[in-house]
Parts: C-alpha cells; sequence; structure tokens
C-alpha cells in the first residue's frame, strides 16, 4: 500500500496531532474557510496553538490565508498536487490500521521537532525554518 503520508508528516509540516486534526477537517470539507475563533470552537483548543497551527500550515503550504473583515480565515490549499496529497492521506485515514500507523508517525514527528527545537534554542538560533540546512 502506498504512503501518503510521506513528506506531509514531517518537522515543519504536519508536526502534531492538531495539526493533522486541522488538515483532515480541510480535507473532510474542501470548501470550508475557517477563522481561528471558528477552529478554537470546533476542536476545543487554545486559540494560541491553534493559531500557529494555522500559520505553520499556511506557511508550509498546506493551507491558504486570505484576510476577511480584518480577521485571518484560512482554507485548503488551491494547489493541486497538494490537495491531491492532503486528499489521499484523509482516505488513508479512514483505515483503523493505517489511521493508528499515521498517529503513530505524528508522535514520533512532533517529538522530533521538540528535540530540533530544544538542540537550536541551546546554540542560540532561533526562527530558523530549514531544519536541515543549519550549519554550524
Amino acid at each position: 500500500m502506498e504512503r501518503y503520508e510521506s513528506g506531509l508528516v514531517s518537522p515543519g509540516q504536519i508536526d502534531s496531532l492538531l495539526k493533522l486534526r486541522l488538515v483532515l477537517l480541510f480535507a473532510e470539507y474542501p470548501w470550508l474557510r475557517m477563522s481561528v475563533a471558528a477552529a478554537q470552537q470546533r476542536l476545543r483548543e487554545s486559540p494560541w496553538a491553534i493559531t500557529d497551527a494555522l500559520d505553520e500550515l499556511a506557511s508550509a503550504g498546506l493551507l491558504s490565508r486570505v484576510e476577511c473583515c480584518g480577521q485571518p480565515m484560512y482554507r485548503l490549499t488551491t494547489v493541486p498536487e497538494q490537495r491531491l496529497r492532503l486528499e489521499r492521506l484523509a482516505r488513508s485515514f479512514d483505515d483503523p490500521q493505517r489511521r493508528d500507523e499515521i498517529y503513530d508517525l505524528v508522535r514520533a514527528t512532533h517529538q522530533e521537532r521538540r528535540f530540533r527545537d530544544m538542540g537550536m534554542a541551546r546554540m542560540g538560533m532561533t526562527g530558523v525554518q530549514e531544519f536541515d540546512t543549519v550549519i554550524i
């Protein structure tokens, strides 16, 4: 079976369970446009965590961000290749065995990101987006 999450579940992309939940929500309802407040109400997470997750997903190109009435609104990306990958991930998530594998992969990716963030903080490096291109 082909692994549709490869490349999507990685540090800086889908690297937390919250980001996974958001991406799956947008993949399930591709027409959905949502503000941070609406996402917070739907997912019952802190508004700061949701803001960070939505901004990071938009920066990664998985979501699109537009301003509407003075507040950011988010929707699924319009890039066809990315949309297809996200839709396949959502379909793959429907299989209970694959779902467990995806959860495990996201948890491992989250731990890797936290480890890398701590390492960069110790070296005094903050705000570095590309983890693999750090030269010491």
